[in-house]
């Protein structure tokens, strides 16, 4: 299913009452330099009752440690070529496996892995035709209209100019980094946004700058609450974001009371008019400078990585470790303005002086109450950095397409430094002032 995770912020104003703080160096987040990399360890997951459990919680060694048939040896080889990088190589695989297994749950669950593999290829037509091989098609919110609506497209292009493009930078109310871009030839300040599966426009910007849904149709989506809302696909002949140019650019309209948080469904906190998604982001070699407060865009050189950190299933996702080892992954938003965690993290943590709280959650479409853990001194390394946690909340069970994440990575790690997103080289690297 198509997600847009946009927006998943705490109020900033019942974060006060509540005693939240956002991430930074004086308040809920110190960043330390490792004096020499942590390597990561091979840690069996004891929780793992069955194959299927272990896949959807990152625990490819479960073939090596328990009887399985050549077929499920196969499925967990292709996850792991997911997280190589090797899209083409899972592509083959995942696809042999659809065709030819007989085993309905090894079929249902290639079928959702190729869904995310073509998503993230743009290629509709294949999401078309597979959805066409199931019997219920895709997904229940039948979002395969919109790869029917983008299957008439022109072709997307990108066209990078001979320099790196460097931008002046705002934060908005949440701590997610803005820059202005052209559509159209209309400018206006959009989102940065990792958590946007793809570019967002309000339906009050598409009118203003000429982009008009295709079709009278219109999808379900996810949003970072349990409010789902209606998405219409368009095209932008023309994206500009400062010297990069982008023709025939697919994105969804969401209606604009959507892309608007309201206190008490009244005071307006924020409106968004539109959201670089993660269908550009993947194609960029990326600096998101929240010190500096500038951005910079450049196209990404395949390079030889000793190891990938970065990786795409469904949502983009980034590889940690605690300070033994210990693997853990986080879907990386750099929408949220805070670091929280998922249940699946509580087998790996020390949960003993957690505390429940009440919180306010603000997505597209509107807010939500939930309950939360509060879960003190977490200590997670990313690359050659400690991040250490005063406090991380813990909410939700960590679903997100086939994988059970073990978090959610915020833009808060970087609040006093650089983030650089170089998704085609597999590279989330922290880089902090000396």
């Amino acid at each position: 299913m198509m997600r847009l995770k946009t927006l998943p912020i705490i109020i900033a104003v019942l974060m006060a009452v509540s005693g939240c703080s956002i991430g930074s160096e004086t308040g809920n987040l110190t960043v330390a330099t490792l004096e020499k990399p942590i390597a990561r360890t091979a840690v069996v997951r004891a929780a793992s009752q069955n194959f299927w459990e272990a896949m959807h919680h990152f625990d490819f060694d479960y073939v090596n440690r328990q009887p399985v048939g050549e077929t499920y040896r196969q499925f967990a080889q292709g996850l792991q070529l997911v997280m190589a990088g090797e899209q083409a190589s899972a592509e083959t695989l995942f696809t042999t496996l659809f065709e030819s297994t007989s085993d309905s749950l090894i079929r249902q669950n290639a079928a959702e892995i190729l869904q995310s593999i073509y998503n993230n290829q743009d290629k509709w037509g294949e999401l078309v035709d597979l959805s066409a091989r199931l019997p219920h098609g895709l997904d229940e919110d039948n979002t395969v209209f919109m790869a029917k609506a983008f299957t008439q497209a022109l072709p997307e292009s990108y066209h990078f100019p001979d320099q790196p493009v460097t931008l002046a930078t705002k934060l908005s109310i949440s701590g997610v980094p803005m820059v202005e871009v052209k559509v159209n030839g209309v400018a206006k300040r959009f989102w940065i946004d990792t958590g946007a599966e793809m570019t967002v426009l309000s339906s009050a910007f598409a009118a203003e700058c000429g982009v008009t849904p295709i079709g009278t149709d219109a999808a379900r989506i996810g949003t970072s609450t349990d409010i789902k809302i209606s998405m219409r696909p368009g095209v932008i002949r023309e994206f500009r974001i400062g010297g990069l140019l982008i023709e025939n650019h697919p994105v969804i309209i969401l209606d604009k009371k959507d892309l608007e948080v309201r206190l008490f469904k009244i005071f307006r906190l924020l409106k968004i008019d539109g959201i670089i998604g993660w269908n550009v982001l993947r194609n960029l070699d990326l600096t998101l400078d929240y010190k500096s407060l500038t951005t910079t865009i450049r196209p990404p050189v395949r390079r030889q990585s000793a190891e990938r950190n970065f990786h795409f299933l469904s949502q983009p996702l980034v590889s940690l470790t605690d300070t033994l080892g210990a693997p853990f992954y986080f879907f990386l938003d750099v929408g949220a303005n805070r670091t929280t965690l998922y249940e699946p993290a509580l087998q790996k943590i020390d949960t003993s002086r957690a505390v429940s709280k009440n919180a306010l959650v603000g997505g597209a479409g509107g807010t939500q109450h939930v309950k939360t853990r509060e879960i003190p001194q977490v200590a997670l390394v990313l690359g050659d950095h400690r991040l250490n946690f005063a406090n991380l909340s813990l909410h939700g069970d960590g679903k997100e397409g086939f994988f059970y994440f073990d978090g959610v990575l915020g833009s808060d790690i970087a609040e006093r430094g650089t983030l650089i997103l170089d998704f085609q080289n597999g590279r989330c690297e922290l880089k902090m002032p000396e």
